[in-house]
């Protein structure tokens, strides 16, 4: 998906070349925060005054600020309201100040988008939100959310894929009218793998739903290429199903225990409870009893979040290696890969014993963007 030609004019009348709108629209879209290398790279020029002169415009219009001075590193900030308003993305969060880990991570999904941006990217929290609950007639309840209160009232907003990595569609299975999604995770330094644990386990229910999707893992090293994706292959061996009727009478039962309302309970209803409190355990069990109590979930929308689709489902697993690691955060030296980033395509399977490499929307894709497999 190319950028749209208005929203390069929109950001060029403020004295933006082409190239320098068509970057800041990918860093706000997408990121936010942005280092002069990057936009380097993106212009596939050296080091020098082209990018002295981009910082030096959006300084002066006041649509940057610098973020966090590191390692004689700049990096700045696109917070902008006009500027956001001019492409029509005002409600993004992109341009608000983050921690050095968010402001790692969101480098990190830059890079992936700069070398592929012209990808059918989800760019949007609503955008998301309209493609998996409209498009796919999925329950909201499946998306991987989280709830905010405000601070001067009790109320509560409810807001959808927070962590902004990046999902891009690519072309539709045979037989089907709809796009394969791809979710990309980009993942920092270090040895361990919780937190594309995290994400997977935030994403298991709706990844459970979708017929066919795309994995991408991408990070800085690929010293842990083979154990993300030993995990993903873990995760995703099909479970049996769960009796929806009686999860969701534990979950009246422990209502009424937690309300106070324990003389409404019998012998066999605390039995339940306790049964049910040692078998219904885990982020996804936590968050659906939430939304029982708060939205009062019905029974088949509980069956859709807690069982996978009976038909047989496709996946596929890639991996990408980003072309630095941007640990200046971390007081650590730079490691850059400028000659080995890339796509690798490891593995593609999908559960039931569908073949293998059923799924290669995403390898293909990537490859046209001009990454090598």
């Amino acid at each position: 998906m190319s950028i749209r030609a208005e929203y390069v004019e929109a950001i060029a009348r403020y004295g933006y070349t082409p190239t320098e709108a068509r970057f800041l629209y990918l860093v706000a879209t997408h990121s936010g925060y942005f280092t002069q290398r990057q936009f380097f790279d993106f212009a596939g020029v050296n080091r020098g005054g082209m990018g002295t002169r981009l910082t030096m415009k959006a300084l002066a219009h006041g649509h940057i600020r610098t973020a966090r001075l590191a390692r004689h590193t700049l990096i700045y900030n696109l917070f902008a309201r006009p500027f956001y308003e001019s492409i029509e993305k005002d409600n993004l969060r992109n341009r608000r100040r983050l921690s050095d880990e968010l402001i790692h991570t969101r480098l990190l999904i830059l890079d992936f988008v700069l070398a592929h941006p012209d990808l059918d990217y989800l760019e949007t929290e609503q955008e998301k939100v309209r493609y998996f609950h409209q498009t796919l007639d999925l329950p909201l309840a499946l998306l991987p959310h989280r709830n905010y209160k405000g601070t001067k009232s009790q109320s509560e907003t409810q807001r959808y894929f927070v962590d902004r990595f990046p999902i891009f569609l690519g072309r539709p299975e045979p037989g089907s009218n709809h796009s394969v999604p791809a979710f990309v995770y980009c993942e920092s330094t270090g040895n361990s793998l919780l937190g594309f644990v995290s994400y997977l386990e935030n994403y298991q229910p709706l990844l459970r739903r979708l017929p066919a999707f795309e994995m991408v893992y991408a990070a800085p090293h690929g010293r842990k290429f083979h154990r993300a994706e030993e995990f993903f292959n873990r995760s995703s061996i099909p479970t049996p199903l769960v009796n929806t009727q009686h999860v969701c009478r534990y979950f009246t039962v422990r209502q009424l225990w937690e309300s106070g309302q324990t003389s409404q309970l019998t012998r066999p209803d605390r039995e339940l409870l306790r049964d049910g409190d040692q078998r219904y355990q885990g982020h996804l069990f936590d968050q659906m009893y939430q939304d029982w109590v708060t939205k009062g979930l019905s029974p088949t929308e509980v069956n859709a979040l807690i069982n996978p689709i009976p038909e047989r489902q496709k996946m596929a697993f890639q991996t990408h290696l980003l072309p630095e690691s941007h640990d200046i955060l971390d007081h650590v030296s730079i490691d850059k890969n400028r000659n080995g980033s890339g796509t690798n395509c490891r593995n593609a399977h999908s559960t039931h014993g569908s073949a293998r490499g059923s799924t290669s929307n995403t390898r293909q894709a990537l490859e046209s963007s001009g990454t090598r497999p």
